[in-house]
């Protein structure tokens, strides 16, 4: 098991160092504007906050994989067992390569089953059911890589669990109020590879609809180009800004922005130490879900580290750069 660790921390540290590196190459360049879907958060934050306050968190966690191997390996090392053994009273469930379009078409409407099961790249498509299943669902949701470290019932501090809490999400990379992106408007980067939401939530509804648009508009973008660049694959930025951490992050600064009527851009978040309610979310600081042992901020086991992600990355080999 030793060996096995430190495995995983070679090929978190290697991951970790290619990502921050490939981003900060990359412009800041969603596809698609933003006016509308702020629109419809501000009016969406009128009401369903306070109706989902009521509710609690469905006990669920979510991942998916290419199969049910109950056996882990390097790249699999977050499911199923750990996550079962730190939360016995939470369902586990997980979707796969055979049955990942089965459960769009039986659970959404027909646009957005059309568009899902058009998509040929995993990662897009792998982006894009974790916004649908915690919006329609609820629950939980980890990617394959991340290991659990403290139950989800010791997520939310006492002090905000007496219905005050509808999303809950953390910090990913903090740029102390300088752009996280060459261009960016925002000097944090949120994390979407752990999530814990309400159903029904406006902000995930919000990244549906943003997302939706943003894979249309890139759908089109490569359509049209196919006669000059057949076989065209999806690149690292196309990721990221149409259903990745970009503009999760874009849609969460433009929540925020809806329901307190002030501008966020994540310098309000700088050197986050402890949880902090906006609206109805809770942002963990970084190192409840961003922890990196290398960055020696906290030591392994402390009660504040969460999650830990160890950024395997796989998905970047299939997906160059511009």
């Amino acid at each position: 098991m030793l060996i096995q660790s430190k495995r995983y921390a070679a090929a978190a540290v290697a991951g970790i160092t290619l990502f921050l590196l490939l981003v900060g190459h990359y412009s800041y360049t969603l596809l698609s504007g933003g006016n509308g879907i702020y629109r419809q958060l501000r009016l969406a934050t009128q009401q369903a906050p306070a109706a989902l306050l009521s509710q609690p968190f469905p006990p669920k966690i979510w991942q998916s994989w290419k199969d049910d191997s109950e056996i882990p390996t390097g790249r699999t090392a977050g499911f199923p067992h750990r996550w079962r053994a730190a939360n016995p009273d939470w369902r586990y469930e997980r979707i796969t390569d055979d049955n990942i379009d089965a459960y769009v078409l039986n659970s959404f409407d027909g646009a957005i089953s059309e568009l899902f099961t058009t998509l040929k790249d995993p990662i897009l498509k792998a982006d894009f059911l974790r916004y649908l299943i915690l919006l329609k669902e609820g629950g939980l949701w980890a990617d394959i890589d991340v290991l659990p470290h403290q139950p989800v019932t010791k997520w939310i501090p006492e002090r905000y669990r007496n219905n005050k809490v509808n999303l809950v999400i953390g910090i990913e990379n903090d740029h102390h109020q300088q752009p996280i992106w060459p261009g960016s408007p925002y000097s944090v980067q949120l994390c979407q590879y752990t999530v814990l939401a309400k159903p029904g939530h406006p902000a995930i509804q919000g990244i549906v609809d943003q997302v939706v648009r943003n894979l249309e508009e890139l759908l089109d973008k490569k359509n049209a180009s196919s006669s000059e660049q057949p076989g065209a694959t999806t690149t690292f930025e196309d990721v990221m800004a149409t259903t990745g951490p970009f503009a999760f992050t874009k849609v969460l600064m433009e929540y925020f922005t809806a329901v307190t009527g002030v501008e966020h851009t994540g310098d309000e978040l700088d050197g986050l130490d402890e949880p902090r309610l906006i609206g109805d979310v809770l942002v963990l600081p970084k190192d409840s879900f961003g922890w990196l042992p290398q960055e020696h901020t906290l030591p392994r086991g402390d009660p504040a580290i969460l999650v830990e992600h160890l950024f395997i990355g796989s998905w970047r080999d299939s997906h160059p750069d511009d």
